[in-house]
């Protein structure tokens, strides 16, 4: 496949995802699931408002509350928005549609930078029709925006693999500084390009003390983050108070969900209580997030599920990488390795209950490794099987898509989607 030919492909690719994406995005017209803490909280940094920065601030109105909980970058976006489109639905979902539709192509280039069109067109395709991806780019919420960051700062640490230069460096450490700024877990994603370029110096025989930018940029930009905070005339002690009663939230063993999950267990009555086998891998365990009645029997529902057949096909293509990494020591096959595990192994220590949606910032590294798997499948007597493949994730998409979308239809059909017993 040619390098004009990939072009076109992820221009076409990524409008199309982004009209698909952006049907009836504003459904339901009010807030749901988390959009109770991060629309509520967007608002009230649009108003300028300090009650979010205090995590002992009332609820503004029942059924919400302030999420104080998280960096305040990806709420400030959607505080743009919100002064741009107002207190609705287009204002609090539009910069994750921009954002969630922007991960597609960006898999889509470092992809293209490590290992050249062909994996590119078969990653960027699968994240298109990747459904746990398409829930969480028509929600208020924050992980999208890490997800993306995330996926920027491997693409100038790639760059930079590939011809140190400064500049690599420095747009690295700023994307880092985003992603850590949207969620803390960008911590993970600093950890990890830290290790690709210890490695890559390490191999070099060189040692560079720039490389204290991945931790310094990141810590300014998490700083600069709460520039509001500081205008508003909190002082530092403010702060590392907000930041203790973000630790101690964290690392709470007496949170209960029905739907909670660590990466390897269910766990809907809490760490402490008894445990069932649904690893976040196997896409066993979603997040049900809207039940909107439109009567006349009919309904919308909204459940945080990945599409399985590109979940289960990851355990294989993930394993065959780690195989063809032994086998060939290319330190690219490495850095996609290390972007998909460092952002779901470090979970299995989480302190807290955690839900599939936590597994986001994974999905891209996973899907580069299908598109690694199914190019070099594609350059065999096989290579319909690759497009067959593709196909096949397509469908599963098309089948999953009233569920992931809320788009109504009978209250009785919801039963033919529950493939597994343990979606309920």
């Amino acid at each position: 496949m040619t390098k004009k030919f990939s072009i076109i492909f992820i221009i076409v690719l990524t409008i199309f995802s982004f009209l698909v994406r952006f049907y009836r995005y504003t459904e339901p017209d009010h807030y749901y699931f988390d959009e109770v803490y991060h629309a509520v909280t967007a608002k009230a940094y649009a108003d300028n408002n300090p009650a979010p920065y205090d995590p002992f601030s009332p609820a503004p109105k029942e059924g919400t509350a302030y999420d104080w909980l998280h960096p305040p970058l990806a709420k400030l976006i959607q505080a743009a928005s919100i002064k741009i489109f107002g207190d609705n639905p287009v204002g609090w979902r539009t910069p994750s549609l921009i954002f969630g539709t922007a991960i597609i192509p960006a898999t889509f280039v470092l992809a293209m930078i490590l290992f050249g069109p062909t994996v590119a067109i078969f990653a960027s395709t699968t994240i298109a029709f990747e459904n746990l991806t398409f829930v969480m780019t028509r929600i208020t919420m924050n992980d999208v925006f890490i997800t993306f960051f995330s996926v920027v700062a491997f693409i100038f640490a790639a760059l930079y693999i590939k011809k140190p230069r400064f500049v690599s460096l420095l747009l690295t450490s700023v994307f880092l500084g985003l992603a850590l700024a949207s969620k803390w877990p960008g911590l993970y994603a600093i950890a990890s390009v830290f290790l690709i370029f210890a490695i890559y110096q390490f191999k070099k025989k060189i040692l560079s003390f720039s490389l204290i930018l991945l931790f310094v940029v990141p810590l300014l930009f998490y700083l600069g983050a709460y520039g509001q905070f500081w205008l508003q005339g909190h002082t530092v002690q403010n702060f590392v108070d907000l930041h203790k009663q973000i630790w101690w939230y964290q690392n709470r063993h007496d949170l209960q969900h029905s739907y909670g999950t660590t990466p390897l267990f269910c766990v809907p009555q809490g760490l402490d209580a008894t445990k069932t086998w649904c690893p976040w891998i196997l896409d066993m365990r979603g997040v049900y997030f809207s039940y909107e009645d439109y009567g006349s029997g009919m309904a919308g529902y909204i459940y945080a599920l990945g599409n399985p057949l590109i979940f289960w096909a990851g355990i294989i293509a993930v394993s065959y990488l780690v195989g063809k990494y032994l086998d060939e020591r290319n330190p690219k096959l490495l850095i996609i390795l290390l972007g998909y595990l460092i952002f779901w192994v470090p979970w299995i220590l989480s302190p807290r209950i955690l839900f599939l949606y936590h597994y986001l910032p994974a999905i891209p590294f996973l899907t580069i490794a299908i598109g690694i798997a199914l190019a070099d499948l594609y350059k065999t007597k096989y290579k319909y099987a690759a497009i067959l493949v593709i196909l096949m994730f397509v469908l599963m998409f098309a089948f999953m898509y009233p569920i992931s979308s809320g788009l109504p239809i009978r209250i009785e059909a919801i039963d033919k989607f529950m493939i597994l017993k343990s979606w309920r």
